[in-house]
């Protein structure tokens, strides 16, 4: 189904969700920065950008959650899980490399169980994307089998196709079910092709080439050189849409607690440190290797997807300048891949 949407209506969008029961979430700016939050208003809602600052995951990956709580009494242990942590909700205005990595992510936490705060989250949310109409260096959506109008893991998909008008286009049913419940805040479109404003992405590096070398080249010089000016910050698995690692603790005392789970990153040193002292992976090298690996390698031969969808966040946020896309562009080169 396709339909169009007039900016002047993108507050009677936001009425009409809220009316539904819905929480919206789209991108708002605070100074700098621009996150995916929760609106109230279309006057909240900035479009003016690139790429948001944090990525979709957060909202089916939270940052830190309580998985369940427990009581101790003599010989007795009683669990409480947690309840309402799947809320009814729109994701507006999202990148569709976001809304990419879902799909990904959904083979890793449905692999031999499946994971009820993800599972949950993924139906109670629908996902409302809007097509790039301009990108900057750090793209490269394109060199992983994607584009700036992607439609992998959206619900809806927006395109521009004039400053003040989106074309709409429903990609599933949830989708489909959205956009006839809020049928009066859309229009259809006039007849003809519209001219839809897509931004071109430079393709940087062929991914067929990455794996191959991967599988050749665990030892090779390259990972000490790239990683050398790395500090171990883990910014980049933070704002990656499908950097996933987690950690599990339980915060307690004597007779109760919580078992809480922690977002944790393989680029940090005591990510794989053994009680023993023992670390598999002591120098960032072999951190950064690990990173580049998991993405282009293990997880293609687990689960058949790269673990990347070209969003560029990492690269961006990285304080001492790392590029992936570099080190891609390097390896898929022929004369670069030998020892």
């Amino acid at each position: 189904m396709e339909k169009t949407l007039k900016k002047e209506n993108f507050n009677s969008l936001i009425t009409g969700l809220k009316d539904q029961g819905y929480r919206t979430i789209a991108p708002k700016k605070d100074n700098n920065l621009v996150t995916l939050d929760e609106v109230q208003s279309a006057d909240e809602i900035h479009l003016d950008h690139v790429q948001t600052n944090n990525s979709i995951k957060e909202y089916f990956l939270p940052k830190t959650e309580k998985i369940l709580s427990y009581t101790l009494e003599k010989n007795k242990v009683s669990i409480e899980e947690p309840e309402g942590f799947a809320v009814k909700s729109v994701v507006f205005g999202s990148r569709p490399c976001d809304a990419a990595s879902l799909p990904i992510m959904d083979k890793v936490f449905n692999w031999d169980c499946s994971d009820k705060f993800w599972v949950e989250r993924r139906e109670a949310i629908t996902i409302v994307t809007i097509a790039c109409d301009k990108c900057d260096n750090y793209c490269f959506c394109t060199s992983v089998g994607l584009a700036p109008d992607s439609k992998e893991g959206s619900d809806v998909l927006l395109t521009k196709i004039s400053d003040d008008e989106y074309l709409v286009e429903t990609v599933t049913e949830k989708g489909e079910g959205l956009i006839k419940g809020l049928e009066t805040v859309f229009s259809d479109p006039v007849a003809g092709t519209p001219d839809r404003q897509v931004a071109s992405v430079e393709k940087k590096f062929e991914i067929d080439k990455i794996k191959p070398w991967l599988d050749e080249n665990f030892a090779h010089k390259i990972w000490a050189e790239f990683s050398m000016k790395c500090i171990s910050c883990g910014a980049c698995t933070f704002v990656c849409p499908t950097c996933h690692c987690f950690d599990i603790v339980d915060e307690c005392t004597m007779s109760k607690g919580d078992r809480v789970k922690n977002w944790d990153g393989c680029q940090f040193k005591m990510f794989t440190l053994h009680t023993s002292g023992h670390n598999p992976r002591s120098t960032q090298d072999q951190r950064w290797r690990q990173r580049i690996m998991h993405k282009f390698k293990y997880y293609v031969e687990k689960f058949d997807n790269i673990l990347c969808v070209g969003c560029g966040r990492c690269s961006r946020v990285c304080p001492a300048d790392m590029n992936i896309s570099e080190m891609l562009e390097i390896i898929a080169t022929e004369e670069n891949q030998k020892e």
